[in-house]
């Protein structure tokens, strides 16, 4: 009996039953097979990258004479189309991302998917590795198809960065008169202003984001032409250079200017490059770590808390307890700034292994990179709402501020520390103002103690 639901295709290893509808072919199928491992797939920012790659090679084979005219052009709108339509072509491209280590699955999955497209257009038998991947190995293309996500992630990132400094700024200025207490090691300290505390925020920010744009051109130098080892077996030498210029022409619409690497091999048998823009993601993980719990701090109580923000309420926070807000959002994007430090984590160990002439965990690297970069991403304006709408509690933050002995610390330069210890000492002890106790230990006026500790001169 005829089975309508699948057709068997050939590969070097025998006959293998493929979905009938399916574009993919047999190395595809093999993949399903063999890797249920965790059922998570590349993103689809990966398969985008990596058609463009494909339309890319395709018109440098055409114009190193490898492929003809038809065959070429062909290959290149048929990979645009996946490129730009990713949606339609996700469910071709099922394999799971923890597979072979040079992601060679994963190649042949598009291979096999643009052979078929292209065969039934131009209604001649187009093959997945003599025709698609002509020029190329796994090898080259999956570590050039991180480079690309990286690259073009990292532009995303980097806007979104800049509306988060944009909203930062006109926060600063909103709060640039409210002063309160300062804290260090969660303790009392010296005032400073709201706004000075948020352009802290920015400038850490700021810098986060230098590190990652220095990452981004160093990403900008691709592997393609190395072939399978970085020795440009069975690549014509214009190849790179052409490959790379119709990747520009791809992404014209982006500040990206992608370049062949001078040695190939680097970026095959190392991933150290992408170490290094795991750990600009990292960067920024760890600021927006710092901002979340410094908002959650700062919204803490309402009671019994130091309240002197009000994150804007956005969910009931209790099963149980009414009427509970809970800071929902920094408490989401903690949570993805740690997956972020366990991608992290997981990276070193991939980038550590590379041995001799190529790294055998691109696609975990890949995965975790992806991730990374969508998580910060979201989070940013996620973030952004937040800042933007809490709420300053001005009357607990004047009644902190005034309850802190610790602007005693401006009395050193007239009566000095010994003494100002004291008073703070006893400012503690007594639950008094300090310019309580400093009257009735200094022969200075309340005049001169209010002019000396005025806030807006303590910072």
């Amino acid at each position: 009996m005829k089975d309508n639901k699948y057709r068997v295709e050939k590969d070097s290893l025998g006959d293998v039953k493929v979905p009938k509808k399916a574009l993919y072919g047999a190395q595809t199928q093999r993949a399903i097979d063999n890797f249920k491992i965790s059922w998570q797939r590349f993103d689809p920012i990966f398969i985008e990258s990596l058609a463009a790659l494909k339309a890319s090679c395709a018109m440098a084979n055409h114009s190193s004479k490898l492929l003809s005219q038809k065959v070429a052009k062909s290959i290149y709108s048929s990979a645009l189309e996946i490129h730009k339509n990713i949606k339609d072509y996700y469910d071709e491209f099922p394999i799971d991302i923890y597979q072979t280590g040079s992601g060679t699955s994963t190649n042949m999955n598009m291979n096999e998917v643009l052979s078929n497209i292209v065969s039934k257009k131009i209604k001649k038998s187009i093959h997945p590795n003599d025709d698609i991947n002509k020029s190329q190995s796994s090898n080259d293309v999956i570590p050039t198809t991180i480079n690309i996500c990286g690259v073009v992630l990292a532009e995303e990132l980097c806007d979104a960065i800049d509306y988060m400094v944009i909203s930062m700024i006109e926060k600063e200025w909103e709060l640039r008169d409210v002063i309160k207490s300062g804290r260090t090691h969660l303790m009392d300290a010296v005032p400073l202003s709201l706004g000075y505390e948020i352009e802290s925020w920015r400038e850490q920010l700021v810098h986060a984001k230098e590190v990652v744009v220095f990452s981004k051109e160093e990403l900008e130098f691709l592997p393609i032409g190395g072939t399978a080892i970085g020795t440009s077996l069975n690549a014509p030498k214009p190849f790179p250079k052409n490959v790379c210029s119709n990747l520009n022409k791809i992404y014209s619409s982006q500040n990206i200017k992608f370049k062949p690497n001078p040695n190939k091999s680097e970026m095959m048998s190392s991933q150290n490059h992408i170490l290094s823009m795991n750990s600009a993601l990292l960067r920024i993980a760890s600021t927006y770590t710092k901002i979340c719990n410094d908002l959650r701090w700062m919204n803490s109580g309402p009671i019994s808390g130091l309240a002197e923000i009000s994150l804007k309420p956005l969910q009931p926070g209790s099963s149980i307890m009414p009427g509970k807000i809970n800071p929902v959002i920094p408490e989401a994007v903690l949570m993805a700034m740690t997956q972020v430090s366990g991608h992290h984590s997981s990276t070193i160990s991939g980038c550590m292994s590379g041995n001799f002439q190529l790294n055998t965990m691109l696609p975990i690297i890949a995965h975790n990179l992806i991730d990374s970069f969508n998580l910060i991403i979201n989070s940013t304006f996620a973030l952004v709402d937040t800042i933007n709408t809490f709420k300053v509690n001005k009357s607990n933050i004047k009644d902190n501020l005034e309850k802190n002995p610790i602007i005693a610390t401006k009395l050193n330069e007239v009566i000095g520390y010994d003494q100002s210890a004291a008073i703070v000492k006893e400012a503690y002890k007594t639950n008094k103002s300090i310019i309580e106790i400093a009257l009735g230990k200094t022969e200075l006026s309340k005049s001169q103690l209010l002019k000396i500790l005025d806030p807006k001169k303590l910072i």
